[in-house]
């Protein structure tokens, strides 16, 4: 799975001031999403849609950034395997803003949609 960065797990929770705009790069809460900016973690989302395409994209949005429609943020995984994404992303600190989405056409994705949740059809053995 091309996990982009250090993740720990959904229950680490840093400090109290763990993703806010007082946690700095140096404040020592051992959160990867700490100092994002700082540490030139953040990225134009455009951009790197155009380096992922047809992939499941997870982006850890900076504070600070628009929640609902951003325009940057941190790449935290990438993968063509939507479950390999919601994995990573599980083990995201629940403090943070998560947007998670199919980065291709819409007719690619309703025919993933279409197939995903298809009853599972019995093998036949002879």
């Amino acid at each position: 799975m091309p996990v982009m960065i250090n993740l720990t797990s959904a229950e680490h929770g840093g400090t109290a001031t763990c993703g806010t705009g007082t946690c700095g790069p140096d404040c020592g809460c051992g959160c990867p999403y700490t100092g994002m900016d700082e540490k030139g973690k953040v990225a134009s989302i455009a951009a790197l849609e155009q380096c992922y395409p047809n992939e499941w994209l997870a982006f850890v949005i900076p504070p600070g950034e628009d929640e609902y429609k951003p325009e940057r943020g941190m790449l935290v995984v990438h993968s063509r395997d939507d479950e390999e994404v919601w994995d990573a992303v599980a083990r995201v600190t629940r403090n943070q803003v998560v947007h998670v989405y199919y980065n291709g056409s819409l007719d690619a994705y309703l025919e993933w949609a279409d197939h995903r949740y298809e009853p599972d059809t019995e093998v036949k053995t002879a």
